[in-house]
């Protein structure tokens, strides 16, 4: 009898908990948040290497981005990256020792739930600082400048998320004395970035209709 009541007392608690808690019942699966919502506010800084094309040079920067998520597919995205340093070879015709590109522009998301794939187009403009082996001093030029991204996030709480990408900037260098220098190159980003939720999560309230009495 005894025992009979202590596995009564182990056995109803546990029974009754599982009922009311989704996580204590093995057949029922607990739902992932989904944290790519519209409303979403991100950004990021991170170091990127890159690789000039034409100029045949390997580059760092320093790379930020602010993003703002306008609904399940498209977001609008600012991008800032700002020249550190350069390894230079014999090719190189140019040699900047100051440079900053600043894009903006609109990004299109793929993907299910928190592993997201992106793609994006932003203009920008081009400002550089430059030595060039055919005139003595410092050159400074502002072009117009395009770029092309396409990247992963996967979003891992609702506060921060990991990404990576590659972006391909398109620059024209112009008014050098040897005619115009492309400067298109390729820069890698990866990191960890921020998010806050701006808007608050609606919530669905179900009108309960009751039946007439007769």
């Amino acid at each position: 009898m005894v025992n009979r009541i202590f596995f009564f007392l182990l056995v109803f608690p546990i029974i009754v908990f599982s009922q009311e808690l989704g996580g204590l019942d093995p057949n029922k699966k607990l739902e992932e948040p989904n944290y790519f919502r519209p409303g979403l506010l991100k950004a990021s800084a991170t170091i990127s290497p890159g690789r000039m094309l034409q100029n045949k040079a390997n580059s760092i920067y320093i790379s930020g981005f602010l993003e703002y998520i306008l609904d399940r597919k498209y977001s609008l995205r600012g991008d800032v990256f700002q020249f550190v340093d350069a390894g230079y070879s014999d090719a190189s015709l140019l040699e900047p020792n100051f440079m900053n590109r600043l894009y903006f522009g609109a990004f299109r998301h793929f993907g299910k739930k928190n592993l997201k794939f992106y793609t994006g187009a932003q203009a920008g403009m081009t400002f550089m600082q430059y030595y060039h082996s055919f005139s003595q001093g410092r050159n400074f030029s502002i072009e117009p400048s395009f770029a092309l991204k396409a990247g992963t996030t996967f979003y891992v709480w609702k506060y921060f998320h990991f990404f990576a990408d590659l972006t391909y900037v398109n620059s024209t260098t112009r008014g050098l004395v040897f005619g115009s220098q492309k400067m298109d190159e390729l820069i890698f980003s990866a990191g960890l970035g921020f998010q806050i939720q701006t808007r608050k999560k609606q919530k669905i309230h179900i009108r309960k209709i009751s039946s007439p009495y007769f």
